[in-house]
């Protein structure tokens, strides 16, 4: 019972403080501070363009594992065996009627 309830305390103790700890990203923080001054712009750009490939990133993997896969198939496929040919259907020219 004593486990269980440490257990719970260190649950219930990062469950409070990580989230504050994480709260504000310090690149945000100090872009702001900075923003006011004179040629600062070019930090904004930046942090667009990083947010964009962020965004763009698992739209990207998921289309490489799509590629990879599709690629494989027709590697494989290629690589199988071509069936022979039917043979040919007996015609009936030496049947008895």
């Amino acid at each position: 019972m004593k486990t269980a309830v440490r257990v719970a305390a260190v649950v219930i103790l990062l469950a409070v403080l990580v989230p504050a700890i994480a709260a504000a990203c310090p690149l945000c923080k100090e872009a702001a501070s900075v923003a006011d001054k004179p040629g600062s712009s070019s930090m904004w750009r930046g942090m667009y363009w990083s947010i964009l490939l962020m965004v763009a990133m698992p739209f990207a993997m998921v289309g490489a594992m799509i590629f990879a896969v599709t690629r494989a198939r027709r590697r494989k496929e290629a690589a199988l065996p071509r069936p022979a040919a039917p043979l040919p259907f007996p015609d009936s020219s030496g049947a008895r009627s």
